[in-house]
C-alpha cells in the first residue's frame, strides 16, 4: 500500500506538488488550517506540518500514522502531546533556519532600540521627527542558545562589530563567539548584555528560564530580544520589567499562548517591538526545506528510517 500523505499548511499544494513529482505513488489530503482537516484521519501515514495548531486529539485519531516531519525545528509542541505513540518517527525541520531568524533577531534589535513604532506612527501623521540612535558596533550580544540559529546569528552579529557571548549547558570553542559561558552562569553574562537574546526550545531544563531574577540582572539600558519559544519567558515577570523600565525594551516573536492574545499587555507597552511569530517564515521556505523532506521521503519509503534527517530522539 502506498502511504497516504497529509499535508497541514497554507502553502500545502506546493508540498504536494514537489513530492508528486518526485514520487508518483503518494496518495495526499491537504488542509491550509485545522478547520479543513479531515474527519476521517484513520487512514493516514505521514504527516507534514508545523504541527502547531494541532491538539492531542488528532494525534488520538491517527491511528495509522507512521511519521511527522515537522517544518519547525522546534518540536516540543509536538512531543508534549501524549497520544503521539512511541513508535511514531518524528524528524524536524533542523538546519534551514539560520538565514531566516538571523534576520529576524537583528530585525527585532533595530525595532525596538531604533523604536520603530513611533516611527511608522511619525510617518502616519505626516510628522518629520529627526532622533537619535545608539550602533550595534561595540556593543556586546548574549546569545542563550548557540545551535545552528545561534551561530548563524553570531557570525552576522559579528560584522556589526559586536562582542558576542554564548551561553550553553555543553561549552565549547565555536566561530563566531568571542566568548562562552556555561548555562549557570546566566545572570553573570546577563548582567554584560545590551542585548539578550532568547533562542532556547521549549525543553523541560529550559521552561520559564528566563525570570524575573533574569530580567532584574540586565542593565537598565539592556534590550531583551525573544526568538526561540515563548514557554522559556515568565511573562508576568518581563511586562512588569518593561513597565517600571527595569530594562530599555524587548523585541518578540514568540509567546506563551499564540495568537497573542488581544488583552495581552505586550500589545500597548510603548517598549515592547511584537512580531507575529514571524521568525522563519519567509517567501522562500519551501525552498528551503524541500530537499530535506525530499531526503526523508525517499528513505522512509526505502525502509531506511535509521538513515533519515533530523531524526527526535524521544
Amino acid at each position: 500500500m502506498n502511504p497516504k500523505v497529509l499535508v497541514l499548511d497554507p502553502h500545502a499544494e506546493i508540498y504536494r506538488d514537489c513530492l508528486q513529482t518526485e514520487f508518483p505513488a503518494l496518495q495526499f489530503s491537504l488542509a491550509r488550517n485545522a478547520a479543513e482537516l479531515p474527519a476521517d484521519l484513520s487512514d493516514i501515514d505521514v504527516l507534514i506540518s508545523f504541527g502547531i495548531e494541532l491538539k492531542d486529539e488528532f494525534y488520538q485519531r491517527a491511528t495509522r500514522l507512521k511519521w511527522v516531519q515537522c517544518l519547525a525545528t522546534g518540536v516540543d509542541h509536538i512531543v508534549r502531546c501524549p497520544s503521539l505513540k512511541p513508535d511514531v518517527l518524528l524528524t524536524s525541520g533542523r538546519g534551514i533556519h539560520g538565514a531566516p531568524m538571523r534576520e529576524t533577531i537583528v530585525f527585532l534589535m533595530m525595532g525596538v532600540a531604533r523604536d520603530a513604532r513611533r516611527l511608522a506612527e511619525a510617518q502616519k501623521a505626516h510628522i518629520w521627527e529627526r532622533r537619535l540612535w545608539s550602533l550595534f558596533c561595540g556593543k556586546t550580544a548574549v546569545l542563550v542558545g548557540i545551535g545552528v540559529i545561534g551561530i548563524a546569528t553570531a557570525k552576522l552579529l559579528k560584522a556589526f562589530e559586536m562582542h558576542v557571548v554564548g551561553v550553553t549547558r555543553t561549552p565549547r570553542a565555536i566561530e563566531g563567539f568571542d566568548e562562552i559561558m556555561p548555562t549557570d552562569r546566566l545572570k553573570e553574562a546577563v548582567a554584560r548584555a545590551d542585548y539578550l537574546i532568547n533562542i532556547l526550545p521549549a525543553t523541560t531544563d529550559n521552561l520559564l528560564l528566563f525570570d524575573g531574577a533574569v530580567f532584574a540582572a540586565m542593565k537598565p539600558s539592556a534590550y531583551y530580544i525573544s526568538a526561540g519559544r515563548g514557554q522559556t519567558v515568565d511573562e508576568p515577570a518581563l511586562v512588569e520589567a518593561l513597565r517600571e523600565r527595569r530594562i530599555a525594551g524587548a523585541g518578540l516573536d514568540v509567546f506563551q499562548t499564540e495568537p497573542l492574545p488581544p488583552d495581552s499587555p505586550f500589545w500597548d507597552l510603548p517598549n515592547a517591538f511584537i512580531l507575529p511569530h514571524l521568525g522563519g517564515y519567509t517567501c522562500e521556505y519551501e525552498e528551503l526545506i524541500m530537499p530535506l523532506i525530499v531526503e526523508n521521503m525517499r528513505l522512509f519509503l526505502a525502509g531506511r528510517q535509521g538513515e533519515m534527517q533530523n531524526i527526535v530522539r524521544r
